[in-house]
């Protein structure tokens, strides 16, 4: 069992897309699921096997950040935009200095992206949500990092 002191936060974390170091203030959905097909063993009633199905649909990646005037470095995340170089997430330790885990993915592509509801009644900030569709998350746990 690990110790309270020593479990991850989840407030500190950076995102690289395409190598390139992008600040958000939200990353959700951060998964990956393997389908698999049962398959009964003839004549043996009491075995029952599990094969990995071929994937049939890719895993969703939903980033959000406030909308700020003169920026450039996010704009080009619109639908169709491909990251051949991939996608990392790190979730920093306290210190800041090691990831205590990292989730990558080899490639990527934009799905989706929205923003809020325009409100004229509320002073709230605009925020942009991007959907991406990846190939499939590793995770690396860094037990130095904790």
């Amino acid at each position: 069992m690990a110790a309270w002191n020593n479990l991850a936060k989840r407030t500190k974390f950076r995102v690289i897309l395409n190598g390139m170091p992008l600040g958000f203030s939200k990353v959700s959905n951060i998964s990956t699921t393997m389908e698999f097909e049962t398959v009964v063993e003839g004549g043996v009633n009491d075995s029952v096997h599990y094969l990995p199905k071929p994937r049939q649909s890719m895993d969703k990646l939903i980033l959000e950040y406030g909308i700020a005037s003169g920026e450039l470095t996010r704009t080009t995340l619109t639908a169709g935009y491909e990251l051949t170089r991939g996608i990392i997430i790190m979730v920093m330790s306290e210190k800041g200095m090691v990831p205590t885990a990292t989730y990558q993915a080899n490639w990527g592509i934009v799905t989706k992206w929205e923003i809020d509801t325009l409100d004229a009644t509320s002073s709230g900030l605009l925020i942009k949500k991007v959907e991406i569709s990846h190939n499939g998350l590793t995770e690396t746990i860094n037990k130095l990092g904790l």
